[in-house]
């Protein structure tokens, strides 16, 4: 039988390193994705240049595809983003989010002298080299706020479980979307939309309701969203109206789908 052939230490792999960006975001290399992938969190294939803020928290299994996430962002079992931009996001259960769709766009400041950003915020705003007229000076101006209470982006957007967010829809920062909720596409959300409400146009609308107000009251109550669709297995979901009492039911002797939520930084 061959003897055994001892590695030596120094020769053995080195962990893989995470990737960052000048900001703290970690880039979504092959490794990472594969990481995330294994645990339950989807994402699109790189290189693509896509990154993830250290804060990050999923729910597996859930889907992030071309998504430009910005700021933290928090995403529910069984929901997906197909792309956009995102930033400071918390997203429910079962959440379906369409192509190019718009979440907590940054604000400029009206009240100031300018709307610019040169004048609000302590970092780079054009990444540029130095030789062109002025340059150092440009460098190493830094705006004088300490006379103001600050310039304050991206309150937190709040989605729902079951939302469905069509193409190129625009949410404000700020804004909180129901659960069972329908954003059409294009829409422009300002304000809150309530539970099970649908929504058009710009600016955003209610056009009506999915259900009616007694349904929409008991679908709420039942939290069917704690369930796996496994553990709705055998219930036509197809007719929530005819169903809802074996929907109750099956909440009630069932144990939540709890899986172990995935922190990014516990990854890298």
């Amino acid at each position: 039988m061959p003897t055994p052939v001892s590695v030596p230490i120094d020769d053995a792999p080195a962990p893989v390193q995470p990737r960052m960006t000048a900001d703290g975001r970690y880039v979504i290399t092959a490794e990472l994705k594969a990481t995330l992938n294994a645990r339950g969190v989807d994402s699109a294939p790189p290189p693509d240049g896509r990154v993830l803020p250290p804060n990050s928290v999923f729910e597996p299994p859930c889907s992030l595809q071309w998504m430009d996430i910005l700021g933290r962002i928090s995403v529910g079992s069984f929901s997906y983003g197909v792309s956009g931009h995102f930033n400071n996001v918390t997203i429910g259960r079962y959440v379906s989010i369409g192509d190019e769709v718009q979440m907590g766009r940054g604000d400029h400041s009206i009240d100031w002298l300018s709307t610019s950003p040169f004048f609000y915020l302590h970092e780079t705003i054009i990444p540029v080299g130095r030789d062109f007229a002025d340059a150092d000076a440009y460098h190493a101006f830094d705006p004088d706020t300490a006379g103001s209470a600050g310039f304050v982006q991206g309150s937190t957007i709040v989605i729902g479980n079951d939302v469905w967010i069509g193409h190129r829809a625009y949410v404000r920062p700020g804004v909180t979307i129901g659960t069972g909720a329908i954003i059409g596409a294009y829409a422009v959300v300002s304000r809150d939309v309530p539970p099970y409400a649908i929504v058009v146009g710009n600016p955003g609308r209610v056009v009506r309701y999915r259900f009616d107000e007694a349904l929409i009251a008991r679908l709420l109550a039942s939290n069917w969203w704690t369930l796996a669709p496994w553990q709705l297995k055998g219930i036509d979901v197809s007719r929530p109206a005819e169903s809802i009492d074996a929907i109750e039911r099956r909440v009630a002797e069932s144990e939540p789908y709890k899986p172990d939520p995935i922190h990014l930084v516990d990854l890298v």
